[in-house]
């Protein structure tokens, strides 16, 4: 069999380089010639089990049982209900959750939300988002609005919102940068910078620590934290995107509770949420924002045909029970010191690694576009049996978590391998 009428994702509509797997377990690919590739990237960052784990096909087989899915319009099942009450209490100040298939539709559900709270409190001119640059939510039409990298969103400008975006974002490498710490906030200046346009803005959104399509950028904590504090002086909600780092990325369930120190007033979940399996996401809803749909008595219009799928909430619930379980966000935090062990042995080791930076269970690598040819990253990557996908200049691993801790060494040989290989062009 051949590709002949499957247009895939991020790609051209006739792109002949392309892998056909045909059967995936633990954390391997399987091609139709029977190569074994490592997935370095959990398949899009979603695969924290890796493929064909015992708890996801359980899971499955036990609800099938009972029913897939139901029509979730005023019907529900102790299932769903069971996901919920997991996830408001991760956090203390959350009381409801709502769900979709994907993530940006959880993204736009809680632009929605935070929008329509304030035109149920006579605010409607209050319309606008406060992103970062960088910023990646999604790449429907609303959450391009928020988009910060403009080579997703420049052929569709004609078709977004216009919003507000933040510049200058301190970066670090990691937990002991000083300026993961320290990063010299002017609480002055941002101060002013929200005071002067929060008659237009409903909300402040970014992506918790970690920006991933800009090329895993880390964000000092303390910068985030403290923008977050004098966001919330001029009353503008904060939404937080934990959509990638989320439920064990990082170490912890929510990167916002537990390493910021914040609650927002909505949380979206989804590529960990059912271990990358079945489309699912989720927003957590603060009662900030619960609270004025009960005091409207108003209802919220955005429904999913598979909104609240149970298959998917079954997997949910018994990934959310082992996070609490087992010793894997432990072992989560272990893993990152050896993957930036690993990150700046590969510096010391290659002229061409300009920088590098490890957090949780993802590592970058930024590369010299002057000196060696970063295209050629994928195709060599496969054929020495490790799926990579450079973003950019940046290449980055985040493989699955399960087993990290096991794998590290390989994946540096493999990293090893392919940076050897490299083409040189000066």
């Amino acid at each position: 069999m051949r590709l002949a009428h499957t247009w895939l994702p991020a790609d051209t509509p006739d792109n002949e380089f392309n892998i056909q797997i045909i059967s995936a377990h633990d954390s391997l690919l399987v091609t139709n010639n029977q190569q074994k590739i490592y997935d370095a990237v959990s398949s899009w960052w979603c695969k924290p089990l890796g493929h064909g784990h015992e708890l996801i096909k359980n899971s499955i087989y036990e609800q099938l049982d009972n029913f897939e899915h139901h029509i979730p319009a005023n019907a529900w099942n102790a299932v769903i209900e069971d996901l919920s009450t997991k996830l408001v209490n991760i956090f203390t100040q959350m009381d409801k959750t709502l769900y979709a298939s994907d993530g940006s539709s959880a993204i736009e559900m809680a632009m929605k939300l935070s929008y329509e709270s304030r035109v149920l409190q006579n605010q409607p001119k209050r319309s606008k988002f406060i992103a970062l640059s960088g910023a990646y939510h999604g790449e429907t039409i609303f959450t391009l609005g928020v988009c910060g990298i403009d080579s997703y969103k420049k052929n569709f400008a004609g078709l977004l919102t216009d919003n507000i975006f933040i510049e200058n974002i301190p970066y670090v490498t990691g937990r002991n940068d000083v300026l993961w710490h320290d990063c010299n906030f002017d609480e002055n200046y941002w101060d002013n910078y929200f005071g002067e346009v929060s008659d237009l803005v409903t909300a402040l959104i970014f992506e918790p620590i970690v920006q991933g399509a800009a090329g895993m950028k880390i964000i000092s904590k303390d910068f985030l934290a403290k923008l977050v504090i004098v966001a919330r002086r001029h009353d503008i909600h904060i939404i937080a995107d934990e959509i990638m780092v989320g439920l064990g990325r990082l170490g912890v369930l929510s990167v916002c509770k537990d390493i910021i120190g914040f609650e927002p007033d909505a949380v979206c979940f989804a590529k960990n949420l059912t271990a990358g399996s079945i489309p699912m996401s989720t927003v957590v809803v603060n009662k900030s924002i619960s609270n004025i749909y009960r005091l409207h008595k108003k209802a919220f219009h955005h429904s999913h045909t598979h909104s609240c799928n149970t298959l998917a909430a079954k997997v949910a619930n018994n990934y959310l029970d082992y996070l609490y379980k087992s010793d894997i966000l432990d072992n989560v935090l272990l893993a990152e010191k050896k993957l930036s062990e690993m990150v700046i042995n590969l510096q010391a080791k290659f002229s061409f690694i300009l920088n590098v930076r490890a957090i949780g269970s993802i590592a970058a690598m930024e590369l010299d576009y002057n000196t060696v040819d970063v295209n050629t990253i994928f195709k060599l990557a496969v054929k020495n049996g490790i799926y990579l996908r450079n973003i950019g200049n940046i290449l980055y691993i985040m493989p699955p978590i399960y087993n990290l801790l096991d794998e590290i060494s390989k994946i540096a040989v493999y990293l090893d391998n392919v940076l050897s290989k490299l083409k040189i062009t000066y």
